[in-house]
């Protein structure tokens, strides 16, 4: 299952919502859909790490991952981004 504690969240115009933080278990790509504090779902429309896109995130890789479809309020410093696995 993956999982990231929310560690800061920015606004980038006409791009979306970023939460930033450090995977601790699990894989994301682009295209899942995550939960925030297990309520709130959302599609991950993006993944950077160090100002480069990615299609994947792993455990111990610290990353920036793109929601579209969020507004700032549906975020902050230390929410938990969880994700089943489909593997």
């Amino acid at each position: 299952m993956f999982r990231m504690v929310v560690e800061d969240v920015f606004v980038i115009k006409r791009r979306g919502v970023v939460a930033t933080g450090r995977v601790e278990s699990g894989q994301l790509r682009v295209g899942d859909e995550v939960r925030v504090n297990g309520e709130l779902a959302l599609t991950v429309d993006g993944i950077e790490a160090f100002r480069k896109s990615r299609d994947e995130a792993n455990p111990g890789d610290n990353i920036g991952v793109l929601f579209k479809s969020a507004e700032r309020e549906h975020l902050r410093r230390g929410d938990v981004l969880t994700a089943p696995s489909v593997f």
